[in-house]
């Protein structure tokens, strides 16, 4: 099962590579932060990139979570085990399958491509396509969309890469 631990911003993938440098970990439990590859425009070019996906979180699967929240100390930085009602609880399984149908096996949201058809984004390749809903907002100059999705029961915004080719008129 998949659980959700609460970091310092900008602190994510430190955290996760402290959790595998530190034996944090036993046989059969990871730690993970899930990416979004992106374009970002560096010297006048556009080029791809991978970044956090969701800031401030990163994910553990255990099924040991009362002796993992101990090994957790060792990354010596704020991570705590999210909570319901004091009880440390997994994500739901309609949130991994999510999560899981975005990122894949390694974690990183592909980029997607699309077209605007009005005001409506329509995905033609990458993980966003057929989700088309739960996209809130778009932004076309620094290609992303904003998807807004629960996680444990709090509604967290994911920005992902979304290259928008062209518009077309309803």
């Amino acid at each position: 099962m998949w659980y959700v631990i609460q970091v310092q911003a900008r602190h994510e993938i430190a955290v996760v590579e402290k959790c595998h440098a530190r034996n944090v970990l036993l046989p059969g439990e990871d730690v993970f932060t899930i990416l979004s590859e992106r374009m970002v425009k560096e010297s006048g070019e556009w080029k791809k990139k991978t970044q956090v996906a969701f800031q401030k979180y990163i994910f553990a699967e255990t099924e040991d979570t009362d002796g993992f929240r101990i090994r957790l100390r060792k990354v010596e930085e704020m991570a705590r085990m999210l909570s319901v009602d004091d009880k440390i609880v997994p994500i739901y399984p309609e949130e991994q399958e999510l999560l899981q149908k975005l990122g894949g096996t390694g974690h990183v949201i592909r980029y997607s491509e699309g077209y605007m058809a009005g005001e409506k984004l329509v995905v033609t390749d990458g993980p966003m396509k057929g989700m088309e809903g739960l996209v809130k907002w778009t932004d076309r100059h620094q290609r992303i969309a904003g998807i807004e999705m629960d996680l444990i029961g709090q509604k967290v915004t994911v920005r992902m890469g979304v290259g928008i080719l062209k518009r077309i008129s309803e």
